[in-house]
């Protein structure tokens, strides 16, 4: 029966499910990262008088093993940067206060679009990239947990794809919105009738204008515009120009 149903989503792009889904990305598609991360949070450790090359160095030494403010400050302080254990706490302390509650960088037109999606009768999937425990705080904070009916995080570049296949037995149509091309073609080349999204938050007029003198405003957001599509997706700049 499994091996049936296999086939089914294979060939067909999805099973015997009666209901609809839309799967959702989380960074740079629902959430500004750029300006919570590369802007904000990196400010927030220079008023600790953490130096930029410093905070790039200790972020590059963790990031591998998965990211946390924990981590971030440990590394810090291997490197001498912090001056003992008691201002390490201290500037833990204050950065989980300041940065508990996300809900201010998720992009405007998030809530709206989720609750019609939700009145429309689509099931809410996140499919999110990265370190489960940093990218479940990053949604945790944001408020978006309680819209979802399943979260999916992924370690695995280009992973979803294979996420996908477990899922398309459970639903007659789905839909993906992502801001990586790579992850939207892994997708639909398994499942051809997915309907795919490719989001853009950023417009090469931004780059260009007052956010541009704004250091990593776009640092890692900006670099999907590179990516180039092996498939064909309706491209977007926002969730109201998907069709529900």
């Amino acid at each position: 029966m499994r091996g049936e149903t296999d086939r089914k989503v294979a060939e067909n792009g999805f099973g015997d499910g009666q209901g609809r889904a839309i799967l959702l990305d989380f960074d740079h598609t629902l959430f500004d990262t750029d300006r919570f991360f590369w802007v904000d949070l990196k400010s927030a450790f220079a008023r600790f008088g953490v130096p930029d090359e410093a905070w790039e160095k200790s972020y590059e030494a963790i990031w591998p093993l998965g990211y946390s403010l924990a981590k971030h400050l440990d590394e810090l302080d291997r490197l001498g940067v912090i001056a003992g254990q008691d201002i390490r706490r201290t500037m833990l302390a204050t950065l989980e206060a300041a940065f508990s509650d996300l809900r201010p960088y998720l992009f405007p037109d998030v809530p709206a679009f989720l609750e019609a999606a939700r009145q429309r009768g689509f099931d809410l999937i996140l499919l999110s990239f990265g370190d489960p425990t940093w990218q479940s705080y990053k949604v945790r904070a944001s408020g978006l947990a309680p819209l979802f009916q399943k979260i999916v995080y992924t370690v695995k570049q280009g992973g979803k794809g294979e996420l996908l296949d477990d899922l398309g037995s459970s639903y007659a149509e789905l839909c993906a919105i992502d801001n990586n091309p790579a992850d939207l073609d892994s997708m639909k080349a398994r499942h051809s009738k997915l309907r795919t999204h490719l989001i853009c938050r950023v417009k090469p007029s931004d780059l260009e204008g007052p956010t541009s003198l704004v250091p990593d405003r776009f640092r890692e957001a900006a670099r999907y515009l590179s990516i180039p599509s092996r498939l064909s997706h309706h491209r977007c700049w926002s969730l109201d120009e998907v069709r529900l």
